[in-house]
């Protein structure tokens, strides 16, 4: 009678050990499912011929696609002759769009110019886009 109990026991325990794991690794698949995701219609734009002294401007627009909030934590240009900025909303539920508006002086500058964007968000997918553009300035 007891090997039976033994057997039962150790039956038992390796039950509860599988059903608390798998417990453990589907609430772990839930929670991984409910994330932002972040998703630019484009990320590279080509301001084409431009005249110097012009100032260019641009909207890399986003989409949020995911199951959670995102968060757009840091946008930062590349040099200091380019601007971007996300606005005063930094938080975007499902579905929710935005975008990323950026302005470029040619002044003092000729010839092919590419510049960088970076973004940086709580998508654990992408936690940084770099957005692009370019030009080519020439003289009047």
């Amino acid at each position: 009678m007891k090997p039976i109990i033994r057997t039962l026991s150790r039956a038992s325990v390796h039950f509860l050990i599988t059903i608390i794991l798998v417990g453990i690794f589907t609430g772990q698949t839930l929670a991984q499912a409910k994330v932002p995701k972040i998703t630019f219609t484009e990320t590279n734009h080509d301001f084409g011929k431009v005249e110097k002294g012009v100032e260019l401007a641009y909207e890399f627009r986003f989409k949020n696609e995911g199951e959670d909030t995102l968060v757009i934590k840091n946008v930062r240009a590349s040099c200091g002759c380019t601007g971007a900025t996300i606005g005063d909303k930094k938080e975007f539920t499902n579905g929710e769009e935005g975008e990323i508006k950026i302005t470029f002086n040619t002044s003092g500058r000729s010839g092919i110019q590419s510049k960088t964007v970076s973004v940086q968000s709580n998508d654990p997918g992408n936690q940084t886009e770099a957005l692009s553009f370019t030009c080519d300035i020439i003289s009047k």
